[in-house]
């Protein structure tokens, strides 16, 4: 039984990191290959209907593993609280930012970068990772 819920975690963040390297990858390239706000609006309008969605895979495979494996569980997030809130927090933030960029008119917010998605873009894969590897 143990052998199903791992293959059914693994699915579920296969899922993830796939579908997720879309967005983040969009979101990380928007700045370099859009030159004006039109276009780098466009770009991430792409992957508006999508974002919130491919995260609904990675909290079903934190809830599996709560309820599969309670021990492994217990003792990953109580070894990296600090990588898993800086990864949560940034992925808040990432959904947080496309969906006020469309809302932000002002040249200051965008300019400055406060309300795009690129800085989270480049910085969630780098924790993700660093939790992985770690």
């Amino acid at each position: 039984m143990g052998t199903i819920w791992f293959c059914l975690v693994a699915f579920m963040l296969a899922v993830y990191v796939f579908l997720d390297g879309f967005d983040l990858g969009a979101g990380a390239i928007h700045l370099f290959v859009a030159k004006t706000d039109e276009e780098r609006r466009t770009v991430l309008a792409s992957i508006g209907p999508v974002w919130d969605g491919n995260e609904v895979w990675l909290i079903a495979a934190g809830g599996t593993l709560y309820f599969a494996f309670p021990t492994l569980y217990a003792s990953a997030f109580s070894g990296f609280y600090l990588p898993l809130m800086i990864v949560l927090w940034l992925l808040i933030l990432r959904g947080a930012s496309i969906e006020f960029r469309n809302h932000i008119r002002a040249p200051f917010g965008i300019r400055c970068g406060i309300f795009s998605s690129g800085d989270r873009a480049y910085c969630s894969p780098c924790f993700s990772e660093r939790r992985l590897a770690t």
